[in-house]
């Protein structure tokens, strides 16, 4: 007696899953940099690895298992906690650099794989994208443009490893903690903006200014004076010595109305504004000094790890 032919594509389905699992694993290594068992990471570029940092306790040198066998000495290029993102680099790798999945890969119902190499061997589990979240900030600040949320099963090693389509292809570098234990993803285009900035400088450059803002809502008298758009603002608590701010002349009562053409009403809309403003490159922020309205010019520099304002 023949199987159904449900049967036949069932055992279809489940042979290009595995093989989807092969495919990545070619490019997924164990990192030694922890105690208990090794974290997961991706060759992404040629001599490049990219992991999630909090698994990747040790700076300096490191040892790498790539998917061939055999050991080598990686170094740390740079990190970015606020991303929670690791580069590492290694030269004379044999083994290929992961293939990107396209932005189908992503939409919210497709069927994905979390691939890691806790070790000698790999492992996977397997769920759908459940969620593909706009505009995600995490919660050390950092803006991130699109971030995936998964409905899977979270193994050792998933955080560092890859989310794989079901073709073979890596649609992102996998996380547990930048949402504190939901299962989640950063993009492929997300992690290599950041691993740009790490290659180049060894961490990610943000822009700072240098003020402490609490929201305030504005008279209606002055809305209508200014014919302003919103009611709503932020009014400067602190500014601190030496920064872009006080060099630009802002001082502690003025109220922020908008920056780069974008309405500040909340602190989150001026850390929004800076996410996407260079360093170095001026900004126009508009401000009430007591009644009156001006724009000042404002050059953002690199915020330094201690930096608490925005």
């Amino acid at each position: 007696m023949s199987p159904p032919k449900s049967a036949g594509a069932l055992a279809d389905f489940s042979s290009q899953l595995a093989g989807a699992v092969e495919a990545a694993a070619k490019s997924i290594v164990a990192i030694h940099a922890r105690r208990r068992i090794p974290s997961s990471g991706i060759i992404w570029r040629d001599g490049v690895i990219v992991s999630a940092s909090h698994t990747v306790r040790r700076d300096g040198e490191v040892t790498v298992a790539l998917p061939t066998g055999e050991s080598m000495t990686a170094t740390i290029a740079g990190r970015d906690p606020a991303t929670d993102l690791v580069a590492l680099k290694v030269s004379g790798v044999k083994s290929q650099a992961a293939a990107k999945a396209d932005a189908d890969s992503r939409r919210v119902g497709s069927i994905v794989l979390a691939v890691g190499r806790p070790g000698r061997d790999v492992t996977a589990t397997i769920g759908v994208i459940s969620a593909v979240g706009e505009g995600w900030r995490t919660w050390q600040g950092a803006r991130i443009d699109q971030v995936l949320r998964l409905d899977l099963a979270i193994q050792d090693g998933f955080s560092g490893g890859a989310l794989v389509s079901a073709s073979g292809a890596v649609v992102g570098v996998n996380n547990s903690a930048l949402a504190r234990g939901a299962p989640l993803a950063l993009p492929a285009a997300a992690v290599d903006r950041v691993l740009d900035e790490l290659l180049e400088h060894g961490h990610v450059r943000r822009a700072f200014i240098g003020v402490a803002v609490h929201p305030v809502t504005l008279g209606a008298s002055i809305v209508k004076r200014h014919q302003l758009p919103h009611e709503s603002a932020l009014v400067v608590m602190s500014v601190g010595e030496g920064t872009p701010a006080e060099t630009a002349g802002v001082m502690v009562g003025d109220v922020l109305i908008a920056a780069k053409g974008q309405p500040l009403r909340r602190p989150t809309d001026l850390l929004d504004a800076l996410a996407t403003a260079k360093v170095g490159s001026p900004i126009e922020i508009k401000h009430l000094r007591g009644a009156d309205l001006k724009t000042v010019t404002v050059v953002p520099i690199h915020r330094g790890a201690g930096d608490a304002r925005e």
